[in-house]
Formats: C-alpha cells, sequence, structure tokens
C-alpha cells in the first residue's frame, strides 16, 4: 500500500447534505489527472443521499449510482422506505447523473456495460460484500475507489486482499474515513 497524497485539490460543486465523504471531493481531479482516467463513464455503488454522486458528475460524462435507498446509515439491519425519490430530487441540477434502485448484487448480474472509467464503492462496510462488488468492479475497470479503508478495518483487508490477487497497485488517502484507491498496473 502507497499513502495516497494529493498534489492539487479543486472544490467541485456539489448537493448540500451531509456525508462521511468529507474532503474527498477536492482530490478527485487529482486522481482523475494521476492516473490518466478518461471522464466518459462512472459506476458508483452506494449513493446515501448523493454527495459523492454529485462530486462524481462534475469530471465524468455520465455517472450512474446503484442504491437501494432503503437502509438507515447509523444501523444497516434497520431497514426504511424508499428515498430514491427524495435523492432523485436533491440530484436534479446534474442531468448526467443516472439512479438505479437496486442492490449492488443484482445490478452485477445484470449489468450490460463491459468497461467503466472509474467505479466508486462505498455499501455496507462487511469484508465480503466489499470483495464481491470490489472484484467485479476490477473487471470492469481500471480503477476502483473503496471508501472508508481507515474507519472499517474491514473494507481495508478487502482492498488490500483484492489488490494483492489481481496485482493492483493500492494507494490509501487517509483523511474522510480513508479512501482505498486500486490502479491496473
Amino acid at each position: 500500500m502507497i499513502e495516497y497524497i494529493p498534489k492539487i485539490k479543486s472544490k467541485p460543486k456539489m448537493v448540500e447534505v451531509r456525508s462521511a465523504w468529507g474532503g474527498i471531493p477536492e482530490i478527485l481531479k487529482d486522481i482523475i489527472n494521476r492516473f490518466n482516467i478518461k471522464m466518459n463513464v462512472a459506476l458508483e455503488f452506494g449513493v446515501e443521499r448523493g454527495y459523492s454522486t454529485s462530486a462524481l458528475a462534475n469530471y465524468f460524462k455520465r455517472v450512474i449510482g446503484v442504491d437501494t435507498f432503503r437502509y438507515n446509515i447509523s444501523d444497516l439491519s434497520q431497514e426504511r422506505p424508499s428515498e430514491f425519490y427524495y435523492v432523485l430530487k436533491l440530484l436534479r441540477t446534474y442531468p448526467n447523473i443516472q439512479l438505479i434502485e437496486s442492490l449492488f448484487e443484482d445490478f452485477i448480474q445484470y449489468d450490460i456495460y463491459d468497461n467503466y472509467d472509474l467505479i466508486h464503492i462505498d455499501i455496507i462496510h462487511k469484508y465480503e460484500p466489499t470483495f464481491i462488488c470490489g472484484e467485479w468492479s476490477m473487471k470492469h475497470s481500471g480503477c476502483v475507489l473503496f471508501h472508508d479503508t481507515i474507519s472499517c478495518p474491514e473494507v481495508m483487508k478487502a482492498v488490500q486482499d483484492l489488490s494483492d490477487l489481481y496485482k493492483f497497485e493500492f494507494y490509501n488517502y487517509k483523511k474522510s474515513n480513508g479512501l482505498g484507491i486500486l490502479i491496473k498496473k
């Protein structure tokens, strides 16, 4: 693992909601530039209220956000009514965002696209779902981001194991609960 230290920071326009993503939007441009990422299509697993989705929409022509929009963030065992239309309304000023109400497991079974320029994963913070989603993502993108590598040891372990298994370079940004960056060599 290599510590990720951004060289440039810029603040994109984002939806105004609370988010654990904190200062990560400020380093997106640096990540895109440093790793020569094309900016056509980004895929995000775990939209919550659209903070990271809106940040990605500043850089990519199209952003696809996949989420159930149903879980209580403080207790993922507690399901709540869908917030899909609420989040859709929050993101209405971003015409390049497409939201899909789905479990990531269902989405990856039926996805018709073969390649994404960047995939961001911020789902349930357990080893197995992170590994499964990450493994699929690494087969569909040369750049996969994982939020909460510092705050959730199981996420960090899954990212490290994926990096070792698939020989992707592993960079880790320590701020804002941690952002793991896996880059195809």
